[in-house]
């Protein structure tokens, strides 16, 4: 199972057994679904110390890279007290993998809203070893608890 499709039904049993009080501050349990501003929607496991958020949607085929790469889905950690972390995409090459990694900061959490300031990240520009160009701009995106 993919770990989109392992957050989707994890999303779903968790939905199923209650109901959430509204998020009011970075405090509160944040897990279950979101919609960013872009529409794409991530699920948020909350181990209480550290967060752990997959994509619910295909999530293989950045515009920034380059063809003939195995490439694979974002994954975000994030420390809780920091309310830091990282975005981390697997880039792969005739069986060599790299890891790309950009850093996440969480600047908000209030009326079921999370604010984030992130940034993607960019393939390898070497496999032997792993080097990595030009990071890309962070942007700011807003999650929306659905």
């Amino acid at each position: 199972m993919t770990p989109a499709a392992r957050a989707a039904l994890l999303v779903a049993l968790l939905g199923a057994c209650s109901r959430r009080a509204p998020v009011t501050s970075c405090s509160d349990n944040l897990a279950g679904a979101w919609i960013t501003d872009r529409g794409e929607r991530w699920a948020i496991l909350d181990h209480r110390h550290v967060l752990e958020s997959y994509p619910m949607f295909d999530d293989t085929r950045p515009p920034n890279a380059p063809a003939g790469l195995e490439i694979g889905p974002r994954v975000i950690d994030l420390e809780r007290g920091a309310r830091r972390g990282e975005v981390k995409r697997r880039y792969g090459q005739a069986g060599i993998v790299c890891v790309a990694k950009t850093p996440l900061r969480v600047t908000s959490c209030a009326d079921d809203t999370l604010e984030l300031v992130l940034a993607d990240p960019t393939p390898p520009i070497s496999f032997t070893p792993c080097a990595w160009g030009r990071p890309e701009p962070s942007r700011r995106e807003r999650w929306r608890r659905e």
